[in-house]
């Protein structure tokens, strides 16, 4: 299980440091909830990073190392899994990549009726 949690989260950050390059802009989109906006992309680089330091946390505590570095790495861990869940619906603005904040200075970011084009 731990392979899978550490390669699940090698893809996910992988895609993450796309979306914050703006090299992936497609995840861009309006949000689930509605005037707010999703930020899926940036959020799967903090959520792999959470899956990456998951088997750690669990290696940490099953070989009885310090209780403060456990607490550290699994609070880092659960706190890298809740941004991701959190950014579908919304994010931080100190946690958004520099060209959406650019972009969504201008008003074209979301048309007002995307159906009528």
């Amino acid at each position: 299980m731990g392979l899978a949690s550490l390669l699940a989260g090698l893809i996910m950050m992988l895609c993450g440091i796309n979306a914050y390059r703006g090299r992936w802009r497609k995840w861009l989109q309006p949000g689930l909830i509605p005037r707010v906006d999703s930020y899926v992309g940036p959020g799967l680089l903090y959520g792999g990073i959470g899956f990456c330091l998951a088997p750690l946390s669990a290696l940490l505590a099953d070989n009885n190392s310090p209780r403060a570095l456990t607490a550290v790495v699994v609070s880092l861990a659960i706190g890298g899994i809740l941004v991701w869940l959190l950014s579908t619906a919304w994010l931080p603005r100190f946690m958004r990549p520099r060209w959406v904040k650019v972009k969504q200075g201008s008003s074209d970011l979301f048309p007002a009726n995307p159906g009528a084009r």
